[in-house]
């Protein structure tokens, strides 16, 4: 990894007289190409066409602070890794819905602490993050369409909360282990449309003691909320990180519960604090003693996340709460063969569509459009459960009805014949 940090600084400079191009590729290993003359603007940032987008493809600035200029498609792969100036990163609402940040845009910035992200936009690349030792909060104001890669934001030791401000914002998935090794990461607020959750996504997470998994959200794979490679005993454990490019070997000691990490090197051969290669010396903060708190997963009824904390034994409960946004206040009412709701009313909203679920279809099915927040709910079955869902509309400066956000789901019970007792 010396040598490739070596290698990339000789890149960076040849890059800087308009010489080469990096190109990102999956494979990890980066093709260098002849390309045309790279544009630095005043503040530093380094900017090439290629493949008909405009990408920061390096920095010269000062650091502190950065601001992505508006007018870039995209941060390639690298761009930023191993920057040690900078301190947060911005990107505005003004790019492209087609923007991206690629595979080790900033890795191993080990100074950076705020990443903001106030625009929809379509990925964030493996490795994104990696090592960022003191990032503390990231905030998304927008969609990811296509999700975050993996390892995205692996040994981010001070992380402490990700956000999805937007409660409608779309976020294609996460791949494995993109938050894993966060030691500090208390709270994550996933979006509602959130897609597959994979394997190790918040494993060694030792804080986050309960996380909310939207109901459409799949969990796939092993030890998504799981410990260190599963170490239930002392013994030696070997790993590989992204492509295989650095092993080492972590030693467990103790009980699923509380375990040692210790980073062995190839350059010193033995276990010790900090590594000798720049690359591993990210991976752990030395020595860390954890006590791991059993998570709670809050989840939806007949979810794919209830499924996985059943099968895996990982606590749960139901999640009851109100819409965060615009919806508030639901009330049900109940007979043996019928159910009002009623919440209160959403500022500008022209009518509402009320959803019921359908347990055989596995989806919500338009029941009734209603101009005022109450609809009664008729010729259901006494004594059974019933889910349902409400979407507001409202009308844009043409007049035409727009979908606005939609309520969680509430779910309430008819009443048994024979009681003939509302609920």
């Amino acid at each position: 990894m010396k040598l490739m940090a070596m290698a990339k600084k000789l890149a960076a400079a040849v890059l800087a007289a308009g010489m080469i191009t990096v190109l990102p590729s999956y494979g990890g290993v980066h093709d260098i190409a002849v390309t045309a003359s790279a544009e630095t603007t005043a503040d530093g940032f380094v900017i090439e066409n290629i493949d008909g987008k405009r990408l920061v493809t390096g920095y010269t600035g000062a650091g502190g602070a950065i601001k992505i200029p508006a007018d870039v498609d995209g941060i390639g792969a690298f761009a930023f890794s191993t920057n040690s100036a900078v301190t947060s990163l911005s990107v505005p609402s003004g790019v492209p819905k087609s923007f991206y940040i690629d595979e080790h845009a900033f890795y191993d910035c080990v100074n950076l602490k705020t990443v903001s992200i106030n625009a929809n936009i379509t990925s964030i690349g493996k490795s994104a993050f990696h090592g960022c030792l003191n990032l503390e909060t990231v905030t998304f104001k927008g969609n990811v369409t296509n999700g975050i890669g993996t390892r995205a934001f692996a040994n981010c030791h001070k992380l402490k909360k990700v956000d999805f401000t937007k409660s409608n914002a779309k976020l294609g998935g996460l791949s494995g282990a993109s938050f894993e090794n966060n030691f500090e990461l208390t709270e994550v607020n996933l979006p509602d449309r959130t897609g597959a959750v994979y394997g190790y996504n918040f494993s060694n997470c030792p804080k986050l003691e309960s996380l909310r998994i939207p109901e459409s959200t799949k969990i796939v794979g092993t030890e998504v909320f799981g410990y260190m490679f599963g170490c239930k005993k002392k013994g030696f454990y070997l790993s590989m990180d992204g492509n295989g490019q650095s092993e080492r070997s972590v030693k467990a000691d103790g009980t699923k519960s509380l375990y040692v990490l210790e980073l062995y090197t190839a350059d010193s051969a033995k276990f010790q604090k900090n590594g000798g290669v720049l690359y591993d010396s990210t991976l752990f903060s030395g020595d860390k003693k954890i006590t791991q708190q059993p998570i709670t997963l809050i989840v939806t009824e007949d979810s794919d996340a209830e499924r996985y904390a059943m099968e895996n034994g990982i606590a749960f409960k139901y999640d009851t709460g109100e819409s965060e946004s615009v919806f508030s206040g639901f009330k049900t009412t109940s007979t043996s063969s019928s159910i009002t709701l009623t919440w209160n009313a959403v500022e500008g909203a022209e009518l509402y569509k009320v959803y019921m679920y359908n347990s055989e279809t596995g989806k919500f099915t338009k029941y009734k459009d209603v101009k005022n927040p109450k609809c009664r709910v008729n010729g259901l079955e006494a004594d059974t459960k019933y889910r349902f869902k409400a979407v507001v509309y409202t009308k844009d400066a043409d007049g035409k009805l727009v979908k606005g956000e939609t309520s969680k789901a509430v779910s309430a019970t008819t009443t048994d014949k024979k009681s003939g007792a509302d609920k």
